[in-house]
């Protein structure tokens, strides 16, 4: 009986850390998506969410108020979407960088039609989110 109670305690740690693990992770990934036009930073918020709330309040709790973050996080778990500003300003962003890297930047053919087809993608993954009044 008190090896299933021990047992039970290191599975639970072991849950725990690699919640924790996989949380940072999406927060690094998410936070490199607010710079980096093309890689999505929701998803990425929500999943470090996922985790933190799961494995750690204090991380949670500092995410969901944080400016960056909290924000988004709060919109999609009450509406399960964005604003309109939120998918604006990631409309701009993404068109202003990949679009601008392509004509200004980007000689090769390929890699501006690989650019203006990331555009073209992360708009159509923008428009098919519900938008939220707010």
């Amino acid at each position: 009986m008190q090896d299933n109670a021990v047992q039970k305690r290191r599975n639970s740690f072991l849950v725990r850390v690699i919640l924790l693990t996989v949380g940072s992770v999406a927060l690094l990934i998410a936070a490199l998506g607010l710079v980096i036009p093309g890689l999505p930073t929701t998803p990425f918020i929500l999943i470090a969410a996922a985790c933190y709330i799961r494995s750690s309040e204090r991380l949670y709790r500092w995410l969901v108020t944080n400016r960056f973050f909290g924000p988004v996080i709060e919109t999609w778990r009450k509406e399960r979407g964005l604003t309109l500003r939120t998918k604006l300003m990631t409309f701009v962003l993404v068109w202003c960088m990949l679009g601008g890297t392509a004509l200004f930047l980007v000689e090769n053919v390929i890699i501006q039609m690989i650019l203006i087809g990331l555009a073209v993608i992360k708009t159509f993954v923008l428009i098919r989110l519900r938008t939220v009044v707010g």
